[in-house]
């Protein structure tokens, strides 16, 4: 991300993703982390933004507009990705420019979900549903280093 925003010559505070990043890793099964919803719930987020500025200037009442109304197409589209709502607020509070929608947010949601399809391929093989359905225990010292000696490519019997 920090090579998306310097590409894009966006300070790191206005690429949007930590919050779907830790969603995508810690809740990969989850519908809000798969591709359609991220990548949808930022682009309809940004959409959101704009519609409000078309009848309200940027700023604190333009945000909490844009966020509630980010809310409504997610759930409308059935593409629900809570941190997605950050690209509303920010859209309406500072006005941002439509180029900001390709990057970092277009590109950054495409390539988020192609590293959370990794992550889930990864995780499948490393792990069985048991073993993911319990997952804060998973990363514990011991698991770690058993983890580290075990050759997550052969298929589990």
């Amino acid at each position: 991300m920090e090579l998306l925003a310097a590409l894009a010559h966006e300070p790191m505070v206005r690429v949007p993703f930590v919050t779907s990043i830790v969603l995508a890793m810690a809740l990969p099964d989850g519908e809000p982390a798969q591709p359609r919803a991220i990548v949808g719930g930022h682009l309809l987020s940004c959409l959101a933004g704009y519609v409000v500025l078309v009848g309200v200037a940027p700023g604190q009442s333009a945000s909490a507009l844009a966020v509630g109304l980010a809310t409504l197409i997610m759930i409308a589209s059935r593409t629900l990705h809570p941190p997605a709502g950050i690209d509303a607020f920010m859209v309406a509070a500072y006005g941002l420019p439509f180029d900001w929608v390709l990057n970092p947010v277009l590109i950054g949601a495409l390539l988020l979900s192609a590293f959370a399809f990794v992550w889930r391929t990864i995780e499948r093989r490393l792990f069985t549903p048991a073993e993911r359905a319990a997952a804060p225990q998973l990363w514990d010292v011991e698991r770690i280093r058993a983890l580290a000696f075990r050759r997550p490519w052969r298929a589990r019997h």
